[in-house]
């Protein structure tokens, strides 16, 4: 029961920490969701918890899509994984999806990144599951950068801003 200003104060402050600051803005539309066919007819995607211990388990030796989702098992809560981020390794070059990830777990590096970014991974690293699908040699860069911007335009994940498709991304601009 709220007895003073000192009261509804320390509620206010209370509930900063414990919700406000962990409010993500979501855009799920049904029409970009559900668009098809995208550039790639399909892809294999794998995952492992954020950090060291599965890293071999990501290919060192493939270029692919990635995607970090926040996701927390439970045996009580229904499976749900929020996409955070969609990113790609090989962009323009040979570099692997395990090299690219391993950016991620280097924390100067991942201080240099954008506010979004950074505040990913400084408020949900417990809880990060790091999605990749490798692609073969066959898929060009242009392609893979092309795959890039349709999933992010798809699925418009809150921490990924830029690689989007230019009709989508003038959209998404005026709102957010």
């Amino acid at each position: 029961m709220v007895a003073n200003l000192g009261d509804l104060t320390d509620f206010a402050a209370e509930a900063a920490v414990t919700i406000a600051r962990y409010e993500v803005k979501f855009v799920l539309s049904p029409d970009l969701m559900s668009k098809d066919p995208f550039c790639l007819d399909n892809l294999n995607w794998d995952s492992i918890p954020y950090g060291t211990e599965q890293i071999d388990n990501v290919p060192d030796d493939r270029r692919g899509i990635y995607a970090f989702c926040i996701c927390q098992e439970s045996h009580v809560l229904p499976e749900h994984c929020y996409v955070m981020y969609i990113g790609i390794a090989g962009r323009q070059s040979d570099r692997s999806l395990r090299a690219r990830y391993r950016d991620y777990l280097n924390v100067r590096k991942l201080a240099k990144r954008s506010p979004r970014v950074r505040r990913l991974f400084g408020e949900w690293h417990t809880l990060l599951r790091f999605y990749f699908a490798p692609v073969g040699e066959e898929v060009s860069s242009d392609e893979l950068e092309q795959l890039e911007k349709e999933i992010n335009s798809a699925l418009l994940p809150p921490m990924s801003k830029g690689d989007l498709e230019a009709d989508i991304k003038q959209q998404r601009d005026a709102f957010l």
